[in-house]
């Protein structure tokens, strides 16, 4: 397992986790875990392995991910979100303990992904880590972030490598943890991109259970950093998990 350096946000006794996607850092979630942290949840938020200031590894499988996370922050969270990898990641870590959260928010989560899709995104990220985006040609192909947004994204670029985006690609070659996402008990809240998604309400129908605790909606407008694109929805479905248990 590998120690994790973690980001705080608040003071007090986190009682929200974060866990970022692939080619990013803990960082990213500032305007997110700054807003729960004024309404009085205090949270971290880690780099995972590869990423940030976290170590680097020779393997990057969900397990070794998951393991992580559990080892460093294990819990109970009042609250655990998760966008991308991330998502999948929260997910084999409530196999790992079923008493991790007491909720979940998934943000675009990568959970089962086919061969084309696994392709295109490791093209993708590869690339970006090979020539990361200036600050002000991500603000220009992102109208709603905000400049710090752009800044915290390119930090992050820069601090992983074209290494770990492969290795993660190679260490899962079956991106599929759905089975795992059906069998969560506590509840599990959804928010899906508007353009091109990861995941899809064909895919919310496919894991959903007659008991599932499951719920999913799309954010209109936004692309898969939904925290980037649309903060004030991932800050009010936050709060409202945390508040009441439910979106």
């Amino acid at each position: 397992m590998t120690k994790l350096f973690s980001h705080r946000f608040g003071t007090g006794s986190p009682r929200v986790l974060f866990l970022h996607g692939l080619s990013s850092a803990g960082p990213v979630w500032w305007r997110i875990a700054e807003a729960l942290a004024a309404a009085g949840y205090p949270s971290t938020a880690p780099d995972l392995r590869g990423h940030g200031e976290s170590p680097r590894t020779d393997e990057y499988s969900f397990a070794g991910y998951a393991a992580d996370v559990a080892s460093s922050h294990p819990g109970p969270w009042d609250l655990v979100v998760g966008h991308s990898l991330g998502g999948a990641v929260a997910v084999r870590a409530a196999e790992l303990n079923p008493d991790f959260t007491a909720a979940y928010l998934l943000i675009d989560p990568a959970i089962d992904l086919d061969s084309v899709t696994l392709q295109n995104l490791r093209s993708d990220l590869v690339a970006e880590v090979e020539h990361p985006p200036s600050v002000a040609q991500l603000v220009a192909d992102h109208a709603a972030w905000n400049r710090e947004d752009a800044v915290h994204k390119r930090a992050a670029v820069l601090a992983t490598s074209p290494a770990v985006m492969s290795g993660t690609f190679d260490d899962n070659p079956d991106w599929n943890v759905g089975q795992e996402l059906s069998k969560i008990k506590t509840p599990v809240h959804i928010l899906g991109a508007d353009i091109d998604p990861l995941y899809t309400n064909a895919d919310f129908e496919h894991h959903s259970r007659p008991d599932s605790t499951l719920t999913f909606e799309i954010v209109p407008g936004a692309g898969h950093s939904i925290h980037r694109d649309d903060p004030s929805t991932v800050i009010d479905r936050a709060l409202a998990l945390l508040e009441v248990g439910s979106p």
